[in-house]
């Protein structure tokens, strides 16, 4: 076994030190060389819309409360039951509301009002319907075609590769013509717009004589919009 003095293993550990202090160290990347450029730039995908969604409103006024909630409550009742037999529609019965009002100079009365919303793929099995509901008393308060979730998703990231192929783009333009080139993009952001929906083209629909008139609309291309924001680091 071999031993070692005290000064001597000073003198090891210092020369250990000195070792550790020739070998290189790791750095943060300096980009205080580079010139840096700020781009924003937008990517939009069109389809047509796969969803048409019709939103009602049951509402009964009397001057009693209760004598008005069971006229919506009956009626709300029988769509319910009428609209299911339709598979190819979607029902959702939403909010529920009673309220009284108060005129100066007519007697008091309660209105009570629920809504339900109808969604189908298409308007052949929607907009026959809604016609029927509008005869049975429903009030129609919005009809509106809309790309659903699933398909949404899809179009959404198609637009935001084309957000990002344009940013490239646009970069690599403005490098050139500062006789730069692109080192890499630092900071990404990317972010979606509200789909640009156009205003609905009203259409007649075909009926028999004794079918209530249906409402109509029109499926229109929508757009899928995306912005992208990019810090982008341009070198020699």
């Amino acid at each position: 076994m071999r031993f070692y003095s005290r000064s001597m293993l000073f003198l090891l550990s210092a020369s250990s030190c000195a070792f550790m202090a020739m070998l290189p160290t790791a750095h943060a990347e300096d980009t205080s060389t580079f010139t840096k450029l700020e781009l924003s730039a937008s990517g939009t995908t069109d389809a047509a819309p796969d969803q048409l969604t019709a939103i009602f409103r049951a509402e009964a006024r009397n001057k009693n409360a209760a004598t008005a909630q069971q006229a919506v409550n009956a009626l709300v009742q029988k769509i319910t039951e009428q609209t299911g037999k339709n598979d190819a529609v979607q029902l959702a019965v939403t909010g529920y509301d009673v309220s009284e009002t108060r005129p100066d100079k007519d007697p008091a009365f309660w209105t009570a009002t629920q809504r339900l919303s109808l969604k189908a793929q298409n308007g052949n099995a929607l907009l026959p319907l809604a016609g029927q509901l509008q005869a049975n008393g429903l009030i129609l308060e919005s009809l509106d075609w809309s790309i659903s979730d699933d398909k949404r998703e899809s179009l959404l990231l198609d637009a935001e590769k084309n957000a990002v192929a344009e940013l490239k783009k646009q970069a690599d333009t403005v490098a050139a013509s500062l006789g730069l080139h692109v080192v890499r993009f630092s900071n990404v952001a990317i972010s979606e717009n509200p789909i640009i929906r156009p205003m609905p083209m009203m259409m007649s629909m075909a009926r028999s004589a004794d079918a209530p008139a249906a409402p109509s609309s029109t499926a229109q291309t929508q757009h899928v919009r995306a912005n992208a924001h990019a810090t982008i680091l341009l070198g020699p």
